[in-house]
Order: structure tokens, then sequence, then C-alpha cells
């Protein structure tokens, strides 16, 4: 049950990351990275832990799955804005 409910949470942490990220300001999708790479450093140099192999490659999914959604997300924004313009102009 415990790892279901890490999940649904993980689901809900990047759905809201990805709309975050089509908003008008841009720093709001880049908290996620943000609290992951904290979350790195905390445990690395604040609580010297030594990470696992399977830690690390769960850092670099989460980061590259972060930044990818955090560069989506800006695109449509972009893409809705001028979208908006062309209407305007219309």
């Amino acid at each position: 049950m415990k790892h279901w409910i890490i999940v649904i949470i993980a689901i809900a942490l990047l759905v809201l990351h990805e709309k975050l990220s089509a908003a008008k300001y841009w720093f709001l999708g880049g908290l996620l990275p943000l609290a992951g790479i904290g979350t790195m450093v905390y445990q690395l140099c604040i609580m010297k832990m030594t990470l696992p192999t399977e830690g690390i490659i769960a850092y670099i999914v989460f980061f590259v799955a972060a930044l990818l959604l955090w560069i989506i997300g800006r695109y449509e924004f972009k893409q809705k804005e001028l979208n908006k313009m062309k209407a305007k102009d219309i």
C-alpha cells in the first residue's frame, strides 16, 4: 500500500509540474527540479550519505523527466501566446 501512495504522489507532482511549466511565470515550473537538486545536495553534503547506483539512476531519470516536462511546458506556453497574437492581428 505504501508504494501506491508514493506513486500517486509522484504522478500528482508531475502533473502539477507540467501545469506550472506552462504558466506565465517560467520559474514556477522550475520549483520541482530545484527541490530535487536541494534533496540531492542535502543527502550528499549535509547527511554525508553515499548513494547506491539505483539512487543515482533515479536522480538522473527524475532530472531528465522534470527538465523535459519544463521545456515542453514552456514551448506550449509560447505557442499559446503566439496564437493569441495571431488572433488579435486578424
